[in-house]
């Protein structure tokens, strides 16, 4: 049987763990939906009827405005994108004129997210005019930092040859990016070191980023779940091999209790 999307099949990695890990490294989780754009939703107010949906789940309302430059010194417009944060503003949902997004800092599994998503998704049909989003992209941003050199076991040695090499000391900077694509979608990879703030002693190790970005294109509304389904299997996929048996063994670990302070 053929697979829905050209792009499932450009990674031929295919990881074992996925939503088994009691643990993440997530610093943020991204989900970003685009539609043929609307002038409208680029108005001071976000529309009634997308506000009200939204309001219990995300009930601290802001706007931001967004300047457009266009060719010649006098070509701007000015449009307004509209933030809704949840209560510990740890969620956020984004409406602008051609896309929506929600995002998290606080990821815990992909079946609570993908519920989030969806119920966006179901306000966000009724105002979007379009059975169809021309883009949906799925964002993890992992940071591996567990202080100990992030090249020894946390992270694939494919990735880290020239850290492992010896040959090199002094590093202040290490990173690279794969990006894959197909007619209906792609991948990216971004990886490297990221030194700590005021970081100058090269015993305290760094901490390793790996951040994915996987979407489809041209996505029927009706094919939002089955979109989700494959980018989040696919980013899985490459996080899963980007990282080391290290890496696995603590996200595979009971997380900690937390100490109650007498």
């Amino acid at each position: 049987m053929s697979l829905p999307w050209e792009a499932d099949n450009l990674v031929a990695a295919r990881s074992e763990n996925i939503d088994r890990y009691k643990r993440n490294f997530l610093r943020q989780a991204v989900c970003e939906l685009r539609f043929p754009t609307l002038m409208e939703l680029g108005g001071d107010r976000p529309p009634t009827s997308f506000a009200n949906e939204l309001r219990k789940e995300y009930p601290n309302l802001e706007m931001a405005n967004e300047l457009t430059l266009g060719i010649g010194t006098h070509s701007t417009g000015t449009s307004h994108s509209h933030l809704f944060r949840s209560p510990k503003l740890n969620w956020t949902v984004s409406l602008k004129q051609s896309a929506f997004s929600i995002e998290t800092t606080t990821y815990t599994d992909f079946a609570q997210m993908k519920q989030r998503i969806l119920r966006v998704v179901d306000a966000a049909s009724k105002i979007i005019d379009s059975d169809f989003f021309t883009r949906i992209g799925l964002r993890y941003i992992n940071s591996v930092d567990r202080g100990e050199n992030p090249a020894d076991g946390w992270i694939n040695p494919d990735l880290v040859g020239p850290l492992l090499s010896g040959k090199f000391s002094g590093i202040k900077d290490y990173a690279s990016k794969l990006e894959l694509a197909s007619p209906d979608g792609g991948c990216l990879l971004q990886h490297g070191i990221r030194l700590k703030a005021k970081q100058v002693d090269e015993a305290v190790p760094p901490e390793y980023f790996l951040d994915i970005d996987v979407f489809r294109s041209e996505v029927e509304l009706s094919n939002t779940e089955a979109a989700l389904d494959a980018i989040h299997s696919q980013a899985f996929d490459i996080f899963d091999w980007a990282i080391g048996a290290k890496a696995r063994d603590y996200l595979s670990a009971d997380k900690q209790p937390a100490k109650v302070e007498r």
